[in-house]
This record gives C-alpha cells, structure tokens and sequence, in this order.
C-alpha cells in the first residue's frame, strides 16, 4: 500500500467574498437569485455533501452515490459509487488545486495529471458575465454532479434559463436546509437524448447557501432522473487525512 498525497494548495487559488451574503426573507426574482447561486460556494470554507442519483434506463433503475469533501482553497475528493460499500465498484477523484488525482477501483487504475486551465482570455473580468468562464475557487470534477450542485453558475446560465423558469414553493432537504423549488420547462441541454417539448427539471436550491440540493429531470409525468443531496454538513472541520489516496502497490498508474 502507498499513498498519493494531496499537496499544499497553490497561492492561485484564493477565497473571495460574495457580494450577496444572503437572500433574506423576500422572494427573490430569478435574477436575483441566479446571481446568487452563482457564488454558492464563497460562502462556507468547508463542506461535506452526499448525493443519491437514480437514474431511469431501459435495464431499470440506476443508483449511484457521491461523497464529497470540500475544504476551500483548492482541496476536494469524490468517491462514486454503485452498489454494496463493500463491493469494488467506486472511483476516487481528488485534486490539491493544483494536481487531479484519480483511481478507478474496478480495474484497479490510477491516474495522476494537472488541473485543467481555462482558455487564456476566457476569464477576462471585461467581458459581460454570459461569455466569461467562471474560475472556481476549489474545482470539482468537470459535468458531474459534485460541480453541477456545488457551482450552479454553469447550469443557471446554460441550462435553467433557457427554458421557462417559475418558482413553484419551498421544502426541507437534506436534513433541515430550507430550498426554493425552480421548475424548467423545456431547457437546453446536451445531456437529453430526445429534445422534447414535455422535458421539464426540478431543482432545489438551498436558500443559504445558493447551492443545488435536488435536480429532478422529468418527460411529461415520467421521472427519469432523480438526485437529491441527502446530506450537507457546512464549515465542519475536514482534516488533511480526508485528501489522500491510498491505493495499493499493484495499481497501475496509467499518467
């Protein structure tokens, strides 16, 4: 057995303040309330979160779970998983902010490369807000649901409002988080295979924080995908332990 470990967190990656704290009792309008799911994650220093996606496919139901620990700036694992913890079927993805590291239990693979940067230009605080390419401040793995729910600027903007937005009420998820259910008629979306005009999401937004805690995609009266955050734990002390992948001697490293 040997370990990967996480490194210090690089001076590039820095916490900043969110302009909104919070968004108060009123109900905000749609604007107002993108913006602030935009900065969702300036606004704890740690977070633990658990996700359950099920997911609708011709073979049955699907379920895959997600652990994820976040400590700002720049250390974050995933773990997926589908099935009993203690079979082999999860895969690790942890980065310092500076390197990804990832393992692949099934085939007992490991890689280990930079994090990706974004195109030079792209992060220009001159350009209008639709066109920039928002740099997180702890980066999660890219289209997945750790960064879908814990980033929501990406799918506020590309997704959620491209369709016909309405704010349908309030519930409790994930224990005790107050959300404002967002329902999506018909939005824009690569991931949908069929584009139809039945095609409509639900998402819980926690009305603390701005993060994603349910995103439910419907066809019609058919619910296709189901995840929901069924645990969130904020500013809850992670240790650096939380960020080091032990994997064994006769894993492979692919890069």
């Amino acid at each position: 057995m040997h370990d990967m470990p996480a490194t210090t967190p690089p001076a590039r990656a820095t916490l900043r303040r969110p302009e909104r704290a919070t968004l108060g009792t009123a109900q905000p309008s749609l604007p107002e309330l993108f913006r602030f799911m935009a900065e969702a994650e300036l606004r704890f220093a740690s977070l633990r979160l658990r996700i359950v996606d099920r997911r609708t496919t011709v073979t049955g139901t699907e379920v895959e779970t997600h652990e994820i620990w976040l400590r700002h700036p720049g250390l974050a694992k995933v773990v997926s998983s589908q099935g009993a913890p203690t079979e082999r079927d999860f895969t690790v993805w942890i980065t310092d902010g500076e390197t990804v590291r990832t393992y692949d239990a099934r085939d007992a693979t490991a890689t280990v490369r930079r994090l990706p940067s974004a195109p030079v230009g792209s992060t220009d605080p001159s350009l209008p807000p639709f066109a920039r390419v928002y740099v997180p401040v702890t980066a999660l793995p890219p289209e997945s649901l750790a960064d879908t729910f814990i980033h929501p600027n990406g799918i506020c903007r590309n997704v959620l409002a491209t369709g016909n937005v309405r704010l349908l009420g309030t519930a409790v998820l994930a224990g005790d988080r107050e959300v404002l259910l967002l329902r999506s008629d018909h939005p824009r979306t690569s991931h949908v295979l069929t584009d139809r005009p039945d095609h409509w999401l639900e998402v819980g937004v926690d009305r603390q924080t701005g993060l994603i805690l349910l995103l439910a995609e419907h066809v019609g009266e058919r619910l296709t995908r189901h995840a929901e955050a069924v645990m969130a734990g904020l500013d809850e002390p992670i240790g650096d332990e939380a960020f080091r992948l032990h994997i064994s001697a006769d894993t492979r490293v692919l890069y």
